[in-house]
């Protein structure tokens, strides 16, 4: 293995996360120093590491190929800064990231395109889920559909809202619980520029709509974080929100939720994530445990309790959203995928005008 020598395969499989200690690493993990492969793969704590446990068990029944987990510290993107730091010379193989991240990784063509005749179950997946580089060359396994959506407390809002224009409206005033644009990529910026007519690469009519519901004030917080978003919707002070679908299905839990995910005049933001495989490490090793979780019954398990929606057709969603996300045949009527790459250029200077712009409104309204 090009990229790891085994003693920093164990100790990154002992070190750092605590994982020996807190048993993140399931018992033979080590194996003998004849075992054939070594990954370590890098995967979110929380629901994500959990399942991922359950369906590596269930893979090394049949592989001998030895796995060890880092965690993500932070947000998903700071592994980009760890590998850009040592690049050419990452330890990691496998990583589990999402859109925008994946497109950083393309950028900076870290990616191994899959290899489809070991990763047989992409075939199913829809191709709108799947990220490309410019060549064409598939660089993603999605694991999980993920989404940014308009919502509402049904005890709160009885009535609910039929567009997003309705927000206007009297009755909605502090009652808005909306990200930052560094908070989902922009995407509230992208929604309400859909809602008058344009797109992320033109924006000022979604800025121009923003304003109005500030200046109006509607927007009655501005959140920064999952449990700011959980901590504001439970409050009761805040019946409308747009947020990820994490957010939402931990709201979900405790209160009536319903998704605005087919309204007239916008449509619903998807997002993906999965694996994906990077340069130097073992291939063939690589891909068979990605393909192995790609398949459509560790998808279902995968997914059934993180709040995201399977990537696989035959895979069934947790029944609490299943109603949230598209089958294939919807996705060209109610999906939007953005574009992220573009977004992630944009993304400083959107903050500053939000800071400029919009959080003195808030204030005043």
């Amino acid at each position: 293995m090009s990229s790891m020598t085994r003693r920093t395969f164990t100790r990154a499989a002992l070190a750092g996360s605590g994982l020996a200690a807190t048993g993140l690493l399931a018992p033979g993990l080590i194996s003998p120093a004849s075992a054939a492969e070594r990954l370590l793969v890098v995967q979110w704590g929380a629901g994500w590491i959990e399942v991922s446990k359950q369906i590596l068990a269930m893979y090394q029944k049949t592989s001998d190929t030895q796995v060890a987990w880092e965690l993500h510290s932070g947000g998903a993107a700071a592994v980009v800064a760890k590998i850009k730091a040592t690049w050419p010379n990452t330890q990691y193989n496998v990583l589990s990231v999402w859109d925008p991240v994946f497109r950083a990784m393309i950028t900076e063509d870290w990616l191994v395109p899959v290899d489809e005749s070991i990763v047989t179950n992409l075939a199913s997946i829809p191709d709108q889920f799947i990220q490309k580089n410019d060549k064409g060359q598939k660089m993603s396994i999605p694991l999980s559909t993920a989404g940014a959506f308009w919502g509402y407390r049904e005890d709160l809002l009885p009535g609910g809202f039929d567009t997003i224009e309705d927000l206007l409206r009297p009755e909605f005033k502090g009652k808005l619980c909306v990200p930052y644009p560094i908070n989902l990529t922009g995407l509230l910026i992208v929604s309400c520029a859909l809602q008058r007519g344009g797109n992320e690469k033109n924006a000022e009519a979604g800025w121009d709509f923003i304003k109005e519901l500030a200046a109006k004030g509607q927007i009655g917080e501005i959140c920064t974080s999952n449990s700011e978003y959980i901590n504001a919707m439970a409050s009761g002070q805040y019946s409308v929100g747009f947020w990820n679908n994490g957010g939402w299905f931990a709201t979900a839990k405790n209160f009536p939720v319903k998704i605005k995910n087919k309204m007239p005049g916008n449509k619903t933001f998807l997002y993906n994530e999965g694996f994906c495989v990077l340069k130097g490490a073992p291939q063939k090793a690589a891909f068979e445990f990605a393909n192995f979780f790609a398949d459509p019954k560790m998808n279902e398990l995968y997914n059934m309790n993180l709040g995201s929606g399977p990537t696989q057709p035959d895979a069934k969603a947790n029944p609490m959203l299943e109603s949230w996300y598209f089958k294939p045949d919807e996705l060209e009527t109610y999906a939007y995928f953005a574009d992220f790459a573009y977004l992630g250029k944009v993304m400083n200077e959107w903050n500053a005008r939000w800071e400029r712009e919009i959080v003195p409104l808030v204030r005043r309204g």
